[in-house]
């Protein structure tokens, strides 16, 4: 059985830091945390070899071509949830993917260049062995995205998000 790492108070305060900006060198949370560089950066290490940071890039889908973009609610056989959850996943057009409880028990937030492109996207979920029912939910504009960080569920085969705000719209 392998031991899970557990975050202390100093890894919070250097994921804290890097919420409010996730540019910020290790040098400067060093600096507020009166650590050095080094110290910090094996920490950094540590928290992404557990799972516990990843890094990215948060794009505003609004910016891009994709113009129609939305949350797709899903109805899947609980016997298939799994699977289907991996498949929507991998899709092109997934940016996050996750299980909930309901008759709903899969929600996808999915783009797509055009309607004809995303009415695609949802036969091609029909086709997903176990899916009874897909509902799309349109959104025309997010004023912000809820992100901070990932909870570690893999041992169930999947990961969520919780957390604060990222805002996308500062005009």
């Amino acid at each position: 059985m392998t031991s899970r790492y557990i975050p202390d108070a100093i890894d919070r305060q250097i994921t804290g830091l890097l919420h409010e900006d996730g540019r910020t060198s290790n040098r400067a949370i060093g600096r507020q945390l009166g650590l050095s560089e080094a110290a910090i950066r094996k920490r950094l290490k540590r928290l992404t070899d557990n799972g516990l940071i990843t890094y990215g890039l948060l794009i505003d889908v609004a910016a891009t071509n994709m113009q129609v973009f939305g949350w797709m609610y899903l109805e899947v056989h609980p016997a298939h949830l799994g699977a289907a959850y991996k498949a929507i996943g991998e899709m092109e057009r997934s940016s996050s993917c996750a299980m909930k409880t309901g008759n709903y028990n899969l929600i996808a937030h999915m783009y797509a260049k055009d309607q004809r492109a995303m009415t695609a996207t949802i036969e091609d979920m029909y086709r997903i062995e176990g899916v009874t029912r897909v509902t799309f939910r349109q959104v025309n504009k997010y004023p912000a995205h809820r992100h901070e960080f990932i909870v570690d569920t893999s041992d169930h085969g999947f990961r969520s998000w919780h957390g604060s705000v990222v805002h996308t719209d500062r005009g």
